[in-house]
């Protein structure tokens, strides 16, 4: 039988050889031009079709799909699976705030705080509406948003409690994560969270060492926050809970872009060889209140990141969303996936809550969601089907031409839809995170 490449191979040159990456499975490959091998294998790789027996190397890289058989049609065998997952109705994912509050005031935040805890009525109406769902689905998730969440513990710990049982009693899957600032997530209340709530992954944001943190992250009152949020910390990286994964999330602008080597090297002090932990730089984004990383500075950012966890052995979470197939689209292209509100608004996108479209349904006091479907379909209509030469791209695995909807919502508004916003940058990521990949990708 010929075999051929993969159009969704991604190669990157580096000091020692080549890095090949599958887009569509997510394997790495590295292969060292050392090796007496190396030279016969590029012979074989230049040529348009090959068979298994020309090379010792051929047969692993079917493994990853990185070789094909010839006639493997890949484009609408990646299509169909791609629409068959949009179509499922096997699972559900909420995102949900129990308040649009927060205890702090952040120099870049967005959000403005308007709503006030979920009411008991909208926690009954949720209650119900995850009852109804988890008699039809095998896999419920819930992700903790706000505000910051922690300050509606009363109603994470009901609607959680409600969810577990209702997972039980209809034998679907349960997962839940929260995105929290870590000042409320003391010893105490993290254990509840993942013993009992079953909250097993946290993002916490931390914006640089002590002073940098303390002067962009501040309480209400106007407290510094920085000491709390690293003592809690330092405790869930010391439990031992082998389901749990956390993400700490540092936000860079030009303010606090000289401390990230700093601050890596303090995170790795704390949270040492644990393979639950990620780290995860992400430039500060949004209205001009602060002084804003140009694409130039945001690329030099990345490769710096790359090259400092390497050297400290600290996994990176920018990796995973760039190079795992299951991460890369947006939740708000997903079908399965709705942002219910304190007040029980229900929305596609947790960064837009200001933009009309985004409004996408209502929960009713029955259980059930009323969905405004001309709103809805924006954010999950298949750019695919709108962006010809997304078909032919080698990362279309990785952001199914849905990486930022939002974008993408906010351009067709304007009638600008002839190329597609995100690709340049999006690839030059790709190959840049593949070519600094940690070795345990290799592994």
């Amino acid at each position: 039988m010929n075999y051929k490449k993969s159009r969704y191979n991604v190669n990157v040159r580096t000091e020692t050889g080549v890095r090949l990456f599958n887009a569509r499975t997510g394997a790495i490959v590295e292969l060292s031009c050392t090796d007496p091998l190396f030279p016969k294998f590029e012979e074989s790789w230049r040529r348009e079709t090959f068979q298994l027996s020309d090379h010792e190397w051929f047969p692993p890289l079917e493994d990853g799909k990185f070789i094909v058989p010839e006639g493997t049609q890949e484009i609408p065998e990646y299509i169909a699976s791609f629409n068959a997952r949009q179509a499922t109705k096997d699972r559900m994912s909420l995102i949900v705030l129990p308040t649009e509050q927060c205890n702090f005031r952040c120099v870049y935040c967005y959000e403005t705080f308007q709503k006030p805890s979920m009411s008991e009525e909208n926690q009954a109406a949720l209650k119900k509406y995850i009852s109804k769902t988890m008699e039809q689905v095998r896999g419920f998730m819930i992700e903790w948003f706000g505000g910051e969440p922690l300050l509606g513990i009363d109603v994470i710990r009901d609607i959680s409690t409600h969810a577990v049982a209702a997972a039980r009693q209809h034998n679907a899957s349960y997962d839940s994560s929260i995105t929290t600032n870590g000042y409320l997530l003391t010893p105490e209340v993290f254990e509840e969270a993942i013993s009992e709530w079953k909250i097993s992954r946290y993002q916490i944001t931390i914006d640089g060492p002590r002073d940098f943190h303390n002067g962009r992250r501040v309480l209400e009152s106007g407290g510094h926050t920085y000491d709390r949020i690293i003592s809690n910390l330092q405790y869930m990286a010391k439990s031992d809970h082998p389901e749990l994964m956390y993400i700490v999330r540092m936000n860079v602008d030009r303010d606090n872009l000289r401390t990230v080597p700093e601050f890596a090297g303090i995170v790795k002090d704390i949270v040492g060889d644990d393979r639950r932990a990620r780290f995860y730089v992400r430039p500060t984004w949004g209205e001009s209140k602060f002084d804003l990383l140009t694409n130039f500075e945001t690329r030099s950012l990345r490769k710096q990141i790359i090259e400092v966890c390497n050297e400290l052995g600290l996994y990176l979470y920018d990796s995973d969303l760039f190079l795992n197939p299951a991460l890369g689209m947006c939740y708000a292209a997903d079908p399965r996936s709705l942002v219910i509100g304190p007040d029980g608004s229900v929305y596609k996108c947790t960064s837009a809550f200001d933009l009309p479209e985004n409004l996408v349904g209502r929960l009713t006091s029955e259980g059930t969601i009323k969905l405004n479907q001309e709103h809805f379909s924006l954010w999950v209509e298949s750019g695919i089907e709108k962006y010809p030469q997304c078909r032919r791209c080698a990362v279309l695995p990785i952001c199914n031409s849905a990486h930022c909807p939002k974008i993408e919502v906010t351009r067709s508004k304007l009638g600008n839809r002839d190329n597609h916003p995100v690709c340049p940058p999006y690839k030059d990521q790709i190959k840049m995170f593949v070519g600094g990949a940690l070795q345990e990708k290799f592994d």
